[in-house]
């Protein structure tokens, strides 16, 4: 057989690069998919948001047993269903809350998977209920 030198790949810079290129957009993709589930499966096991923030408004105690909504944010659920600063908020959903802890968990995440939630609040000397919509449409109370 005759002796044939052996010939290499040519090394052309611009498909390294490119090779290189493709490698980083893969990794950054991997990372920020591995950190998409992470915070699900965080968020899945007990540290659930709590309902202030899915809602988009904050707590405050009142004096006498109560909650008084101290604000609300401009792009949120409760500014759309009619929630508005002063507020003291009674009944969530048929249940009475006393308490910032308990409005929480009374409006936490299994609660919003339905869409609607029902909020019955105190404004000035007049009760109200609301009508908050999860889904992103504007209802409003009477």
């Amino acid at each position: 057989m005759p002796n044939v030198p052996h010939r290499s790949r040519p090394t052309d810079p611009d498909l390294r690069a490119i090779g290189l290129l493709t490698l980083v957009l893969v990794l950054l993709f991997a990372a920020a998919t591995v950190g998409m589930v992470w915070t699900r499966v965080l968020h899945g096991r007990g540290t659930a948001m709590p309902g202030r923030e899915l809602i988009g408004a904050t707590f405050a105690p009142l004096e006498e047993a109560g909650v008084v909504v101290d604000s609300v944010r401009a792009d949120g659920i409760a500014r759309r269903g009619g929630l508005r600063v002063g507020d003291v908020i009674e009944v969530v959903d048929g249940a009475a809350v006393r308490s910032v802890d308990a409005t929480d968990r009374a409006l936490q995440a299994p609660r919003l998977l339905r869409q609607r939630l029902d909020i019955r609040v105190r404004r000035g000397k007049r009760e109200l209920d609301l009508h908050l919509d999860a889904s992103g449409g504007a209802s409003r109370g009477q």
